[in-house]
């Protein structure tokens, strides 16, 4: 089965809208396997605008908006996209996490070319959606003016901004901070356990967690004369490049008389000399009649030989062998990771092998190995909070669903549940489309995108082998929502994520991707929905007054903002961390019989926070409350003032 892109999620999510027809979206599909531009198709013939990609991007797929006003993208995700191609497709590289890189685009029909572009630069791309005007000013800010308007690349003309309307939500009334506290009797009610589960009663108190630095600030030093060269952004130019040299000469033409052992020798050498060398990633690129061997090195691509074409195949099964994937035909693709220690380091080596009509292009990416995962009280969760997820995950039954946009942290509260999971003695077994930490007790299956088995197919072969804990990182088609009903049925805990804004919209969304309404109520039990928002900087924080400190549900007057001005020690930020916001729901009787009619969001709102759900913005007030996270930073994340 083919991977599911960025491009098929966006059209699947307007044809569930009924902003398109199926028949549209044939014809569509049909123009784009001739070659034509998705967007184009799209905006040529009239059929949605960029309003109606947005409002799909955001309401359905949780793609979040940030504020580039007050964001410093980091260094090495500025050195992963060339200049010429950031001002080209109109994109601005903000952070890289294990190979995937995200990215903020001002126009949202721009995110329909992002497949094309993540396959340019061989990485996988999750979009952020900013103010154009932003945009284009921090892309000249980072990467500055172009040289003239003969170096310029063809720019499409600037569309203005669209301006939504947005129709108005009930208000939903929240009660003060300072009276919430977490309803762990509706939430023991609603557990399918035959043990009575005995769970604190106390109400949350906000903790400090524990800080995750930020990437240091991103204003580039200024390059030394050695690396003051052009980055190879095309083929054509790392084909006429010269190669470089390392520690370890790299021979390809020992390829043509090579047996299998003389490969695998060629594979660790050329393995340890990219380690050696710091690189990221490297390259087998087919072109015309040779491919070349490239590495990236701190952004910059950097050829270091190249052979015939016709020896390529012998290296590429090298490197498959090298992941345990040698199995897999040449005519699909393939996908393999594997732990091991080069050039003194511990590394996890990814190898992604596709197809092509010019051949086998290979990738190798080289992430530090990191031992295990934080916990949720590390993550921002207050202690009762932890508690009750933790009682969830020992004796539990029904889906655990942890519900979060692209880029919000979900995969960490996914291997804090799991790690917890295997330190409570408990058989747990996970499929996931990349794997972030290794947990030793844990079966877990990295789901190969050339294979023709499904990741729904991998979950329920999981379900057969006397498991506690099935799970399932990513869900994203009716297919995996469905085993995970099943599995729930079948009186499994079910660890489960979704891309979505809050706990209500993957709700909403799994409904809308064909979910049946009652089995998917009645396996639900426990549901936590999550952003990330940054965290003052300790050494420059002052008390300021802010007009959206009025915008935040619960406000009090006893509350004053503080916020980071900017040091040398958060590289002028005003942040020293990030942490994260929850809410958590119980499905309780009500909240079950709404999700069984089918309800609308609205109503669905209203039933979470009648069965005591303790929201985001309540979650965010504390901390900001507590001089951690400013009332401005608040609301970037979740938009109470618009």
């Amino acid at each position: 089965m083919a991977e599911t892109t960025l491009t098929d999620k966006v059209l699947d999510t307007l044809v569930t809208a009924g902003l398109l027809t199926m028949d549209q979206l044939a014809s569509v599909r049909e123009a784009a396997a001739d070659g034509a531009s998705v967007a184009t198709v799209l905006q040529d013939r009239g059929l949605v605008t960029a309003a109606d990609v947005g409002s799909a991007l955001e309401d359905e797929l949780g793609v979040p908006r940030v504020d580039l006003s007050s964001y410093a993208p980091d260094e090495d995700a500025l050195e992963l996209v060339p200049a010429a191609l950031a001002r080209e497709r109109r994109m601005l590289p903000l952070f890289e996490i294990d190979g995937t890189l995200t990215v903020a685009v001002g126009d949202p029909m721009d995110v329909l070319r992002l497949d094309d572009i993540a396959r340019e630069l061989s990485v996988e791309l999750d979009p952020v959606l900013a103010d154009p005007t932003e945009l284009l000013g921090a892309i000249v800010q980072y990467y500055g003016e172009q040289a003239s308007a003969m170096d310029a690349p063809p720019v499409a003309p600037l569309l203005p901004p669209v301006v939504e309307h947005v129709p108005e939500e009930p208000e939903i009334p929240l009660p003060p901070v300072a009276e919430e506290e977490f309803d762990v009797a509706d939430l023991a009610a609603s557990l399918a356990v035959e043990d009575e589960i005995e769970l604190p009663v106390e109400p949350i108190v906000a903790t400090e967690p524990d800080e995750v630095p930020l990437p240091p600030s991103a204003v580039p030093e200024a390059d030394t004369a050695e690396e003051m060269v052009e980055v190879a952004a095309t083929i054509e130019q790392i084909a006429a490049a010269e190669a470089s040299s390392g520690p370890t000469p790299i021979d390809l033409d020992i390829l043509a008389v090579a047996d299998s052992t003389k490969v695998a020798l060629l594979v660790t050498d050329i393995l340890t000399d990219a380690a050696s060398r710091g690189a990221s990633r490297i390259h087998l690129l087919p072109y015309k009649d040779d491919f070349f061997l490239v590495y990236r090195v701190k952004g910059r691509l950097e050829k270091v030989a190249s052979a015939p074409l016709s020896l390529q195949g012998a290296l590429v099964e090298g490197l498959k062998n090298f992941a345990r994937v040698g199995a897999v035909g040449a005519g699909v693709p393939a996908m393999g990771r594997i732990r091991t220690r080069l050039a003194d380091q511990e590394l996890v080596l990814t190898v992604s092998v596709v197809p092509t009509i010019a051949g086998q292009r290979a990738v190798v990416s080289l992430v530090p190995f990191r031992a295990e995962p934080r916990g949720l009280g590390a993550l921002g969760m207050s202690e009762a909070e932890v508690r009750a997820l933790h009682a969830m995950v020992e004796r539990g039954r029904g889906i655990l669903l942890v519900a979060a946009p692209v880029a919000e942290g979900r995969s960490s509260s996914y291997y804090a549940l799991l790690a917890h999971a295997a330190a409570a003695g408990k058989t747990a077994y996970s499929v996931e489309r990349s794997v972030e930490y290794e947990i030793p007790a844990v079966a877990q299956v990295l789901v190969n995108p050339g294979s023709p088995i499904a990741p729904a197919a991998y979950f329920a072969a999981g379900m057969r082998q006397d498991t506690d804990v099935v799970a399932i990182d990513g869900m994203s088609t009716v297919a995996d929502v469905q085993t995970a009903v099943e599995a729930a049925g079948a009186g499994r805990l079910v660890i489960a994520t979704f891309a979505a804004g809050d706990i209500v919209s993957a709700i909403r969304r799994m409904l809308d991707l064909g979910a049946e309404p009652h089995g998917l109520a009645s396996a639900l039990t426990l549901a936590v929905g999550q952003r990330l928002v940054r965290t003052n900087c300790p050494n420059c924080t002052i008390e300021k007054p802010s007009d959206a400190l009025r915008s935040i549900p619960g406000i009090t007057e006893d509350v004053v903002n503080r916020t980071g001005t900017g040091c040398p020690n958060c590289g002028k930020t005003g942040f020293g961390g990030v942490t994260a916001i929850f809410e958590v729901l119980p499905f309780t009787d009500p909240v079950r019989a709404a999700v069984a009619r089918g309800a609308s969001s609205d109503v669905l709102a209203s039933a979470a926070h009648a069965a005591g759900m303790r929201p985001l913005a309540a979650s965010g007030l504390t901390k900001v409350a507590a001089g951690t996270v400013s009332a401005d930073e608040l609301d970037r994340v979740l938009r109470l003032s618009s």
